[in-house]
């Protein structure tokens, strides 16, 4: 059992921070609410809040953002003819391979350009739409499509068709104090990506799609392979639907503005995602917001990956060591949605708070599944950690409802906290976590159905443990270093059915301050997994069936049914007609296998050897039972 040290963060300012955030809303809607309600006008500051608008949505949507209808007859038409293009109509000028729109209107632009560029260099209050109707557009030396100056740009993807944009390796600016554009498609202001074609990007030099605004996106079929970025949006990030193969050598998708705290965050409302990063999948300076959508995310080498990773709250492009999935520095909300994240370190990640509502998770990681060096709340959802160091972790847990499989070779659930790259702790991709034993942290347990298979601790709170409803079922350490529950404060176990197994070294069990009994049984010797463990009432009902999937020599075992003062027998051994799920058996009956002991629940904390004989408790946390003799 080992104890962890950790700075917790950001507590009292994360909060201020957020009672000051609006939300992003969708002004298509043309809503309207007022200012003591949640909602904000669409006329607000683009700031994203845990709350969504009255469609459901974390992102800001304007009504032309969303329109991709377009008239062949009533725009200027741009053709590109290889090495020479053609303007018919206002607002657009060419020399050579180079056209300049300087006016707003709609642009149709069709054709391929071998070597040359789209330029925009409108009035900042100048709406600028281009209609992409199937190009081929090459760069040698810089940007094909760059946006020097517009209120915004909006890039429709004519339907059925496919488009392509490739910029130079290398690129020549005037002078040496020049650094824009960088990308592909460059913008530095608000940039929108609507339509149903396709756009395939090469970002040879460095991003894919960059704005330095706001990046929003309503649909498309969109490629990118882009040497840095893929999408990235330095003051937002806002994505409403559209099918994403992103391939990045540094973030598939980013906003990264960390002057303004009201800005750098990302809002995800549907969509289909596959996206291999080098470094993070999807990161956010301030915050992360998804409500739905399907996402397939690799980072780095991937869960399997051998190489020592530093990791770094930095997100700098610069100094970025970190290989997140889903990464934000305030929050990271999930409403809704299916995430199936293979991540070389944590694959969600926050300096502040974790917040999930929904949505169905895969998760394999070298690191944590879930780290919030704040809080972790869980409401629903589907979770299947398959792979961790750590499952979840943050300095308070709060599961109130949902399906979570957690497997992790040290803690399952750790409530501790943590700060990537402040530490001395080395886990064995090379992740760093500080802890201590002391703090105020906790875990909290009202409902859901938790399942933990731990190679260290199993429920691990450097405070507190309190649990008042649920199913929880911990198959724990078979070392004697580690115990399947394990907690510095008090255990109030107060409702639910908590079946934790493990070694008996260090077995903990809950605190005399409960008003629900609860029977810890230790063995003289490691029993096998899958062997039966029973337990019948005094009218020989069943109370309660499992099968432990791995070698254990301790079973803490508490239900509803279970009451102080009542005599329960135990069985080990045997076999059940019933259907079991996770190890517990149920609609079936029990056939008599090896009857141990009959024992009376004296306290409300109770422990006693396979004989029946009492054991005095101690060890940790005001729990605890220590057997003598063989452990």
């Amino acid at each position: 059992m080992k104890k962890k040290t950790i700075k917790l963060m950001l507590v009292l300012s994360l909060l201020v921070t957020l009672a000051s955030c609006g939300t992003a809303t969708n002004s298509s809607t043309s809503t309207s609410k007022s200012s003591s309600s949640t909602e904000t006008t669409s006329t607000s500051t683009n700031i994203a809040t845990t709350t969504t608008d009255d469609n459901g949505l974390f992102g800001t949507y304007t009504a032309e953002d969303q329109d991709s209808n377009w008239d062949e007859t009533s725009g200027t038409t741009i053709q590109l003819n290889k090495t020479s293009i053609k303007v018919d109509g206002s607002g657009a000028s060419a020399t050579d391979s180079i056209v300049t729109i300087t006016a707003a209107g709609t642009y149709i632009v069709s054709g391929t350009l071998t070597d040359g560029q789209i330029k925009v260099n409108a009035s900042k209050e100048d709406t600028v739409r281009i209609i992409l109707n199937g190009v081929d557009i090459t760069s040698s030396t810089t940007s094909p499509i760059y946006v020097q100056q517009a209120d915004k740009m909006i890039l429709t993807l004519a339907d059925k068709t496919e488009n392509k944009v490739s910029d130079a390796t290398e690129y020549s600016y005037p002078d040496a104090t020049t650094d824009e554009p960088d990308a592909a498609i460059f913008s530095k202001d608000d940039l929108t990506i609507n339509g149903s074609g396709a756009l395939n990007i090469s970002g040879n030099y460095n991003n894919g799609i960059a704005s330095k605004d706001d990046l929003v996106i309503t649909d498309g079929t969109i490629t990118v392979d882009a040497k840095n970025h893929a999408l990235r949006g330095k003051d937002s990030v806002s994505i409403l639907a559209g099918t994403f193969v992103l391939k990045a050598g540094n973030d598939g998708i980013q906003a990264n503005n960390s002057e303004d705290t009201t800005k750098g965050w990302i809002g995800i409302d549907g969509g289909t995602y596959t996206i291999t990063a080098t470094h993070d999948g999807i990161q956010a300076e301030s915050s992360l917001l998804i409500s739905n959508g399907n996402f397939t995310i690799k980072t780095g080498a991937g869960s399997d990956s051998q190489t020592s990773v530093t990791t770094t709250t930095s997100t700098t492009e610069e100094n970025s060591n970190s290989y997140k999935a889903l990464k934000a520095t305030e929050q990271l909300t999930i409403q809704d949605g299916l995430f199936t994240l293979n991540a070389e370190d944590d694959a969600l990640h926050t300096n502040g708070i974790i917040t999930i509502n929904g949505g169905e998770f895969s998760i394999s990681t070298g690191d944590d599944g879930m780290h919030a060096d704040d809080t972790l709340t869980i409401n629903a959802g589907t979770i299947d950690i398959k792979k961790s160091y750590e499952g979840l972790e943050a300095a308070f847990i709060v599961i109130k409802d949902g399906t979570i499989h957690v497997t992790s070779s040290d803690d399952g659930i750790n409530a501790a906290g943590g700060s990537d790259g402040t530490t001395d702790e080395i886990g064995p991709g090379g992740q760093k976590d500080n802890f201590s034993s002391g703090g105020d942290y906790g875990l909290t347990v009202t409902g859901g159905r938790i399942v933990v298979d731990a190679g260290g601790d199993g429920l691990d709170s450097n405070g507190d443990i309190d649990m008042s409803g649920g199913v929880v079922l911990v198959n724990g350490p078979t070392d004697n270093g580690n115990g399947a529950i394990d907690f510095d404060g008090t255990f109030n176990l107060n409702g639910g059915t908590l079946v934790a197994s493990g070694s008996s070294g260090m077995a903990e069990t809950p605190s005399t301050s409960s008003t629900q009994a609860s029977l810890n049984l230790i063995f003289s010797n490691t029993q096998q997994a899958g062997t039966l463990v029973h337990i019948e009432d005094e009218n020989g009902d069943e109370v309660l069936t499992f099968a432990p999937t791995k070698n254990f020599q301790s079973i803490v075992i508490s239900t509803t049914d279970m009451l102080q003062g009542s005599k329960y027998t135990l069985y080990s051994g045997g076999s059940h007609s019933g259907t079991t799920t996770d190890g517990l058996y149920q609609n079936g009956s029990y056939t008599i296998g090896t009857q141990l002991t009959t024992a009376t629940l004296t306290d409300i904390s109770t422990s006693i050897s396979e004989t029946g004989a009492s054991i005095t408790t101690g060890g940790m946390g005001g729990g605890g039972g220590r057997p003598p003799g063989n452990n």
